[in-house]
């Protein structure tokens, strides 16, 4: 089966550096262009902060069929195709970038490899493109940012950080924007995704053993089919705002943020009625 990715041209690029470790964004540029400058979607992976990279095909979304309704901001067209597919039919540069995750790396490192990327990508990606002449330079007036589970709040962190990006729309699948809630603070045993992880005895050791063994190292992926069970075992035990760091960098309080700014790009949040992490109850509302 050929890759997903298989229409583009493929770019790799270290936009930053901890210690040895690069971190990489995937440039993936449409073979077939008529523009001459092409609008930049920004893509940020989702995993739980723990799993996951940049380009794990599975995850791309496929959004075919599904009876959803946007916003008039936001493009309609992005409900009927998959994720690639809309980027394509706008000829569209997709930038996708790795970032430090946990339980190795917290919310401050994660929002730090962010800040990196987004200085690359506003004074380094354009002169790369340009010193090696690419068929269509990347518009950065035209950016999406999309992300889903934790590149769903990268996404709405990247604009509420960034106002001088001028991001146009973000779109948030699944994110947990709000992180001091019994869902997330409070363990307790439940099946996640269709899966019961460890008992609670059990999963915590099985956290603290990983932790103690890689305390220190660097990584920016992680293969789900190998680490699904620490996961499961981080979201049973509520250790998710710890690992983030969440009550001492006030970047990572997106509720704050929200209610300071002023101004935000147009926001499509999407938020899954069977969602096993966070069960759907009530719409989100917010007021400023």
């Amino acid at each position: 089966m050929d890759s997903k990715f298989a229409p583009f041209e493929r770019a790799d690029i270290a936009y930053s550096k901890v210690g040895d470790h690069a971190l990489v964004a995937s440039v993936l540029r449409p073979k077939l262009k008529v523009q001459a400058r092409s609008p930049v979607l920004v893509f940020w992976h989702g995993g739980g902060f723990v799993i996951g990279h940049r380009l794990y095909e599975p995850w791309w979304s496929d959004w075919s069929g599904l009876n959803i309704s946007s916003p008039p901001s936001v493009d309609r067209s992005l409900n009927f195709c998959r994720l690639i597919e809309y980027a394509l039919s706008k000829e569209a540069i997709i930038v996708a970038a790795d970032y430090r995750l946990a339980p190795e790396a917290n919310g401050t490192d994660i929002l730090n490899d962010m800040e990196a990327f987004w200085s690359w990508l506003a004074t380094t990606l354009p002169s790369i493109a340009h010193a090696q002449a690419w068929q269509a330079q990347p518009d950065l007036t035209r950016i999406l940012c999309v992300g889903q589970s934790t590149g769903g709040c990268l996404a709405v962190q990247s604009a509420l950080l960034h106002p001088e990006l001028d991001i146009k729309a973000i779109v948030s699948l699944y994110a947990p924007l709000e992180y001091d809630v019994p869902t997330f603070t409070v363990p307790h045993p439940r099946r996640i995704l269709g899966t019961m992880p460890p008992a609670p005895r059990q999963a915590e050791a099985i956290i603290r053993s990983y932790a103690k063994k890689n305390k220190g190292h660097v990584r920016t992926a992680g293969d789900p089919a190998h680490m699904w069970e620490l996961l499961l075992c981080v979201m049973q035990q509520g250790r998710v705002p710890t690992f983030m760091n969440a009550w001492s960098d006030p970047r990572i309080d997106i509720i704050s943020l929200l209610k300071e700014v002023k101004r935000i790009p147009p926001i499509w949040l999407i938020h899954g009625e069977d969602d096993t992490v966070v069960r759907f109850l009530v719409p989100l509302s917010l007021q400023f």
